[in-house]
């Protein structure tokens, strides 16, 4: 039975990694039919490989933010047009999560800093709309109109049905985990932000974005490890438009899986940083840049992780490139085939080689768990 169980995941994973096309799927098997003895009645059962190995996807993407030059073409052609390219592959994942880099809302105290984002209420159903069931707040423009613009932003998103995390109006809910029921699982989602301005960072008497206290933290992971099933964690750090991890992130990653985070997810560099596989759990660095409104010529690659978690941890990953360069795409994230696709995965490889003591993601953009398959 064992290598029965061991052969039908060979031939699962086979099927749908090793190909170039970007809807990747487990498709469902045809019926099994037999016969029940002595009597001429036929059964069928469904062949569910879920029952053989039960696991969840979890699909992120990077740094989301539509305000700015967005505007004018949600406006001429709707909602959804930041993820009208990307929205079948996000809504074919369990749960799709993202980084909101910029509050929803109208009014607010503009905090004094270089760069401001915020985006009109009515457009965050786009989020919904592409398949987004989560996002963090953890990040250094939540609050750049202040404490109103995070609220308008947490009402907002409360209203249109996607979970948050990361940051909230008082301590206890900017430390409260997103948590998502799928597939009769239950998914955690926690949010911790470890950039400037350091006013943005909650307090025991302010507002504002989730700083990773390594006491609270590692508190909060083993809490979540011990009520739900799977446990993400995301951060915001790291040098901007820097393809390599500060040596505190890795650290903080690996503090995290070692508390029982299933998925450690990072942002705000802009660009992509390497994949790492550390204690049979994935840790991605920076995803880049997602539906993000900005002309920079510098941060053009990114990627969509569709990460297949298991009790046991990874049990595989694909990488799915995308362009991002919105001199061409439009504000429209594009997934990309071919030369352009084998492009970024070849510079994602070399981000990744020196966190890894072995060679981690193949030629068609998968990761693998460490299953023994023979």
């Amino acid at each position: 039975m064992r290598r029965f169980i061991s052969f039908l995941l060979f031939v699962i994973l086979i099927n749908n990694c090793h190909t170039h096309k970007q809807n990747f799927q487990i498709e469902q098997p045809k019926p099994f039919v037999f016969h029940y003895p002595e009597k001429k009645i036929t059964y069928r059962l469904p062949l569910d490989t879920g029952v053989v190995f039960d696991f969840i996807t979890f699909a992120a993407v990077g740094d989301v933010m539509f305000g700015n030059h967005t505007i004018n073409y949600i406006k001429k052609h709707g909602t959804i047009y930041p993820f009208a390219y990307t929205q079948k592959i996000l809504k074919q994942a369990h749960v799709a999560f993202a980084n909101l880099e910029g509050p929803f809302t109208e009014t607010g105290t503009r905090f004094d800093k270089r760069f401001n984002f915020k985006v009109p209420p009515k457009y965050a159903i786009g989020l919904a709309e592409a398949g987004f069931d989560v996002v963090t707040l953890a990040n250094n423009h939540m609050l750049d109109y202040g404490i109103e613009g995070l609220g308008n932003t947490i009402k907002t998103l409360d209203s249109i049905g996607v979970a948050h995390c990361g940051a909230g109006l008082d301590l206890e809910q900017a430390r409260k985990p997103a948590v998502i029921e799928k597939k009769g699982h239950r998914i955690a989602v926690l949010g911790y932000s470890m950039t400037f301005p350091q006013e943005f960072w909650v307090t025991d008497s302010t507002g504002g974005t989730c700083y990773p206290s390594l006491k609270y933290m590692k508190k909060s992971i083993l809490e979540c490890d011990s009520l739900y099933d799977f446990t993400v964690v995301t951060f915001h750090w790291g040098s901007e438009l820097k393809n390599y991890p500060k040596q505190y992130q890795k650290d903080y990653a690996h503090q995290a899986i070692d508390c029982g985070a299933d998925l450690v997810i990072g942002h705000h560099p802009h660009v992509l940083q390497g994949l790492e596989i550390y204690k049979n759990r994935l840790i991605a660095y920076s995803l880049g840049n997602f539906a993000f409104s900005s002309y920079s010529n510098r941060a053009t690659e990114s990627i969509i992780l569709k990460t297949y978690l298991t009790d046991s941890g990874l049990l595989f990953a694909k990488v799915i490139p995308i362009s991002v360069n919105n001199s061409e795409v439009v504000f429209q994230p594009k997934p990309l085939t071919e030369a352009a696709a084998d492009t970024i995965l070849a510079h994602l490889r070399k981000f990744s080689e020196p966190l890894n003591s072995k060679f981690v993601i193949d030629e068609s953009g998968c990761l693998w768990g460490d299953w023994v398959i023979f």
